[in-house]
């Protein structure tokens, strides 16, 4: 009985804990409409407007048990794993809390059903290794699609800043150009381009040129790219030219890619040793000796 009242709490507890989750982030709409309803509300500080300008990048969903630094930090961690939708932090939260929750109940529930048995030490110490699997799981897989996407990443900026020295090159702005490349290598990398999109709306929202590039560095979470803003802020601060700065970027960004290939390609024979001398030089031996070992087999033989 003790097991079936446990299971009993446990389930009555997630589903308690995710109607609350859901109703208060319902509740958001209403309060930013009483927020900034009132044409005459007194003005807002310097810090207010630049959280306001973010609010639309860095969603904040009320009461998921997170502070704003860290759900600031989880919107940054799904946009760099290729969620842009607003929700994706309520919905990626609420998923955890399932998980959580879930599958420990799901874990304590088998084990009572198909092993009787088992006494409630063993279907708690079931409960918590799940527990632990739930609760590193959905990081684990943030982190992998974002290591996915930035091998994509990687390897389509040069190409996005080759078709940015064209668009300069042909007259267009900074931002028109931007927009531009991004919209052509969009076409091959939907997230790729979702991030220059979250970039053009932050420069609404009243981000200068740099400032937005630079967020968007973060956001694709390269090295190249964080280089890419800081030059682009460099050339517009002192005023040089634009195309001749980035045509050398590019040229470097080509040549760090060529660098690249020639180490993977440096470090394959390392690589295929082990396979070697495991699967491909014993069957060519078995496949050399046999012929030679069955007529020494058949000459010897009584």
């Amino acid at each position: 009985m003790s097991v079936v009242l446990l299971v009993t709490v446990l389930a009555f507890a997630s589903v308690a804990l995710a109607l609350y989750t859901a109703t208060s982030a319902l509740s958001r709409r209403e309060r930013v409409r009483r927020r900034y309803g009132g044409l005459g509300a007194p003005a807002a500080t310097a810090e207010e407007v630049e959280r306001d300008q973010e609010s639309w990048l860095d969603i904040d969903p009320s009461r998921l048990g997170l502070d704003v630094d860290a759900r600031r930090a989880l919107r940054r961690g799904l946009i760099r794993s290729g969620f842009f939708a607003p929700s994706a932090v309520v919905i990626f939260t609420l998923a955890r809390l399932g998980l959580l929750v879930g599958l420990p109940t799901l874990g304590t529930v088998v084990v009572t059903r198909f092993l009787p048995s088992s006494g409630l030490a063993e279907a708690a110490l079931i409960a918590l290794v799940l527990f632990i699997v739930a609760h590193y799981l959905p990081r684990a897989y943030l982190s992998r699609r974002q290591r996915h996407l930035e091998i994509r990443y990687r390897s389509v900026f040069p190409n996005f800043l080759d078709m940015l020295v064209v668009c300069i090159n042909a007259g267009l702005s900074l931002d028109a150009a931007l927009d531009r490349a991004a919209g052509e290598i969009g076409a091959s990398d939907a997230e790729f381009r979702a991030n220059f999109d979250l970039m053009a709306g932050e420069m609404r929202a009243g981000k200068s040129t740099p400032e937005a590039l630079k967020a968007c560095a973060e956001r694709l979470g390269l090295p190249e790219a964080r280089s890419f803003a800081a030059l682009l802020q460099q050339t517009i601060e002192l005023g040089t030219d634009v195309s001749l700065a980035l045509t050398t970027f590019s040229d470097e960004m080509r040549d760090r890619r060529m660098s690249r290939a020639e180490e993977k390609a440096a470090s394959l024979p390392p690589k295929l040793t082990l396979p070697l001398g495991l699967f491909i030089f014993p069957v060519v031996l078995i496949v050399i000796l046999a012929p030679a070992v069955m007529k020494v087999l058949r000459a010897t033989a009584p």
